[in-house]
Parts: structure tokens; sequence; C-alpha cells
């Protein structure tokens, strides 16, 4: 606890990556570099047996300067990067006294959240990143942000009649990130019909930078696949509650992880039900433990509205945060 509050380690997913709040960080912030490093050491010599290059030591180096640069590179790169930038971020706040008594896990941010409490180790999260990664790249598609117009409290079900009334072949959603935004993913042909008729009907919708097709059942036998070849992974207890938007809880010692880490090839993540489970009501505060901030405003919308006690700051992003003490303007 810090001054009497819960910690909560929040891990993004791929829809929120982007490099320069990392790079700042590393001109200024010794214990990010440091956490870094030491993730480089773990993860870097599994990514090159999927041909991914030493991603995080050209971090380090100044020689990777870009969000771009990661996209150009070898299936598996950008992915390998999130992965290890959000655990080196989680390990600089243990550092700087904000380890957390729990961690959330949004899509893909449940492997780092799985590493963050010691169910896997980074080299077999590396590993995991990347054989998620090959199972995407086979379905190029898009994903959309989209604020659906809610009457009635339920955002989801708002979103059902949305890809209803748009009626596109293999248009689904993907992800619930709060009371107002949902994401839906599709072919390409059709995620580009779709912005065109949400544009038209004045909605806000924005284009994530994601060329494939993620949280839709085409990905089926991908998943299976994907599942078989982590098999011989090792499996730990964690050290403390994960939660996860794929299964809308926290895990248990009976659930299959790598079943779990399947789903998010195939189901929905939904994330407002989570994030208030693992803060209880509060009072919390609420780390985003990577380089971007949508989790972070998806928390305050959450709790603000709900009058709950719970600060959610994204270090890497706010004004201010003192890694050596944890503290922030924001907070």
């Amino acid at each position: 606890m810090v001054a009497d509050r819960m910690v909560v380690h929040a891990f993004a997913g791929q829809g929120d990556f982007t490099l320069a709040p990392l790079l700042r960080a590393l001109d200024a912030q010794d214990v990010v570099e440091e956490a870094l490093e030491e993730v480089a050491a773990e993860g870097d010599p599994v990514a090159a047996e999927f041909g991914v290059a030493p991603v995080v030591s050209r971090l380090l180096s100044g020689e990777l300067r870009s969000s771009r640069e990661l996209a150009q590179g070898p299936v598996g790169t950008p992915q390998y990067a999130l992965f290890a930038c959000s655990v080196a971020v989680h390990r600089a706040l243990c550092r700087s006294g904000l380890a957390p008594d729990r961690v959330v896990g949004m899509s893909f941010g449940d492997i780092a959240a799985c590493v963050a409490a010691g169910v896997f180790d980074v080299a077999d999260g590396t590993r995991i990143a990347c054989l998620i990664a090959r199972a995407l790249t086979g379905h190029p598609g898009g994903m959309l942000l989209v604020e659906p117009p809610v009457t009635d409290g339920d955002t989801e079900a708002e979103a059902g009649r949305l890809i209803a009334a748009l009626d596109l072949p293999g248009l689904t959603l993907a992800c619930v990130n709060d009371d107002r935004r949902v994401i839906l993913t599709g072919p390409s042909d059709t995620v580009d019909r779709a912005e065109q008729l949400l544009l038209g009907l004045a909605l806000p919708v924005a284009r994530l930078r994601l060329p494939f097709l993620c949280h839709h059942p085409e990905l089926e036998a991908d998943a299976r696949r994907f599942v078989e070849s982590i098999r011989d992974v090792r499996v730990g207890a964690a050290r403390l509650p994960v939660h996860s938007s794929l299964l809308g809880r926290a895990y248990r010692p009976d659930d299959d992880v790598r079943e779990v880490l399947s789903y998010g090839l195939t189901r929905p993540a939904r994330l407002p039900g989570v994030l208030r489970q693992a803060v209880r009501g509060g009072p919390a505060v609420l780390l985003e433990a990577g380089t971007g901030s949508a989790l972070t405003r998806s928390a305050r919308e959450l709790f603000t509205e709900a009058g709950q006690d719970v600060a959610a700051v994204a270090p890497l992003v706010a004004d201010g945060f003192a890694w050596a003490t944890g503290v922030s303007n924001g907070r």
C-alpha cells in the first residue's frame, strides 16, 4: 500500500503503444533504463529465436527512435517491444516503492500482467508474445475505436445494435474499453466501409494502427495452434491477483492460463468490470505500466463518474511524476 492506498498496475493491449514517452523517460530516469536493461538481458535472446532483432537493446543504444521502425521490423517486433516495455515500467515502479497489490491485463496486456505476478518469467513471456504475433499476421484486417450512442447505460449492447445496423461481413466487437468506448474489428475492406459509415453518422471513430484481425472468431484455428505451441511453457503460481479482461475476473488456480491467453485471439476483451473488481472501490492508485495512457483515461472516467476514491496515473505520460518517491502532480 502507498499512503493507505491499494496499488494496482494495469497493462495495456496493442492499440496504445508509442515509443516517445519511453524515450523521454530513458533520457531522464535511471530507474527506467535499469529496468529495461534487465528485461533486455532476459528477453532479447528469446526474441532472436523468432527472428526479432534485439529491440530493447536498440532502444537503449538510441538506434531505434520511432514506432514506425518497429512496425517495419520482422513479425513479432512490435509485440515484443510492447511486452518488454510494459514489464520494464512495472519493475521501475516496484523499485520506486510502488509495487502492486494486484495487476490488471487488457487483452495482450495479460501476458505482461502474468509476468508481473510471477506466472511466467520474462523469457517465456517473450516467447508467448512472439507466438501471438505469428498467429495474427495471417489475418489482415483492422480495428476501430468507436463511441456508440449509449441511451440505456449498456455500451456493449449498444455496440451490438450498431454492428447489426451496419450489417457488414465479419465486423465484430473486439474490446469494451470503458462505459463510452468500444473497439470493432473485421477484414480490411469491412473496416474501411465501417469507418466511412460511422463518420457519416457523426460518431467519434478512430482507426487503430493495427493491420490485422484480433479478438475475432476467424482466428479459432490459430488459437488452437497457439495453445499447443505453449503447452511446455512453465506456469507458476501467481504471487498476487491477476485480473483479466479476457476472463472478466481474476485468474483462479484451476484456470488454464494458456487457454485464457488464446481468448485474446478469438473473444472480446472487457475492461470496465475487471478494473472495478481490482480497485474494490478504493482508496486505490492505478498505475499504467506501459507507454500510453488509454487505460488511465478509461479508469478516470469510470471512477470519477462513480465518485470512487481511485487515482489513475500514466507514469511515462504524467507531468511531474517523481520515480524516486512515486509522487505525481497528476495524483
